[in-house]
């Protein structure tokens, strides 16, 4: 008998936003494939830096796509941006087979979106309107947020969607998380850019060297984080760790993680997955009130505060002395909904 598949159809490729479907795959023997849509630039990359792994793997993606207009009734779970007028090419391409939408983006009324509205933007915006509201056989949605946001501005009925969050990877799950032996720790986890509000940051600790913080990541400020950790006993910094036990070993060890995301003209924090891993390990998130965020920490799970108010925050924070025993055991609680197990319960509709 031939084995079923699902295919994840996405931009850039994103395999670890679907552990909870690879597991629930797995246990119904389906096959999960994983294709990108976007060829075309990255074929001629791969051409011009004589990479032949990348040239293989953008080569698999076009006749994939090629393939997808010879064939009929292939189960594809497609990720793309909001608005994004490639969409109107997809579906002539998917346009025999059933679509499933997967999405993080919380704002969905058109004022706000990663993908600029050029001169046709009606046209697009109708084609992403039948496209929700007629194509998709279902939509699964990171948050509640999201679903809300679509359910308020399209005509389709709330069974039509599924929150099935993130899910944290079995390297963050422990049977014992260690007290924290230093109160005044942080560490923040992920790219080293300017919206990630990475000055701000440096630059509070650089003044404040009776708390200490770790920064591990990759990115284009990566010179001026390492600048100032060599210049300041206070401030850690270590490259990108790929190693997820590692990882959580370094979080566990800290009493806080900081997400100091800054809103741009396309992007805003969404779902955050560093706040759950943070919170599997008992690190408290203290993070900018985002959408994304807004619908994980609450008073008891960590802290939220404006942009620009970091050190404002922190200040507040270690005068008050909150019960941070109490609110890490909270985190590790909560966290728990968030396991592949859990997650993959939430994607079965895929099967129906």
């Amino acid at each position: 008998m031939k084995q079923k598949k699902i295919y994840i159809l996405h931009k850039n490729g994103a395999n670890n936003h679907y552990l909870g479907l690879a597991h629930l795959c797995k246990t119904q023997n389906i096959d999960l494939k994983y294709r990108e849509f976007s060829v075309a630039s990255k074929l001629l990359k791969s051409i011009t830096k004589a990479n032949r792994k990348l040239f293989i793997k953008q080569m698999t993606n076009a006749f994939f796509l090629v393939h997808l207009l010879l064939s009929k009734n292939k189960k594809i779970i497609l990720g793309i941006a909001p608005y994004d007028s490639k969409l109107s090419r997809l579906l002539w391409v998917l346009n025999r087979h059933q679509v499933f939408y997967h999405t993080s983006w919380t704002c969905w009324d058109k004022s706000f979106q990663p993908k600029k509205l050029k001169k046709n933007a009606h046209s697009v915006l109708k084609v992403w309107e039948k496209f929700i509201e007629n194509k998709c056989k279902h939509i699964f949605t990171v948050t509640n947020h999201t679903k809300n946001e679509i359910l308020n501005n399209y005509n389709l009925d709330s069974n039509k969607i599924s929150v099935v969050y993130h899910s944290i990877s079995n390297e963050f799950l422990k049977t014992t998380i260690h007290k924290k032996d230093n109160q005044k720790s942080f560490i923040y986890v992920g790219r080293i850019t300017p919206e990630k509000g990475i000055e701000e940051m440096i630059n509070f600790f650089s003044n404040n060297p009776d708390l200490s913080l770790t920064i591990i990541g990759n990115g284009k400020l990566k010179n001026q984080v390492l600048d100032k950790s060599t210049r300041k006993k206070n401030i850690e910094y270590i490259e990108y760790v790929s190693n997820r036990t590692l990882l959580a070993s370094y979080i566990e060890k800290k009493t806080f993680l900081i997400l100091n995301s800054h809103k741009t003209k396309k992007w805003e924090e969404l779902f955050g997955m560093v706040l759950i891993e943070a919170m599997s390990q008992g690190t408290i998130p203290i993070s900018t009130n985002h959408s994304g965020p807004n619908e994980i920490i609450d008073e008891n799970l960590g802290f939220l505060y404006k942009e620009g108010d970091l050190g404002k925050k922190i200040k507040e924070i270690i005068k008050n002395q909150p019960p941070l025993a109490a609110m890490s055991e909270n985190c590790i609680n909560f966290s728990k909904q968030f396991t592949i197990l859990e997650n993959a319960k939430r994607w079965k509709k895929i099967l129906s």
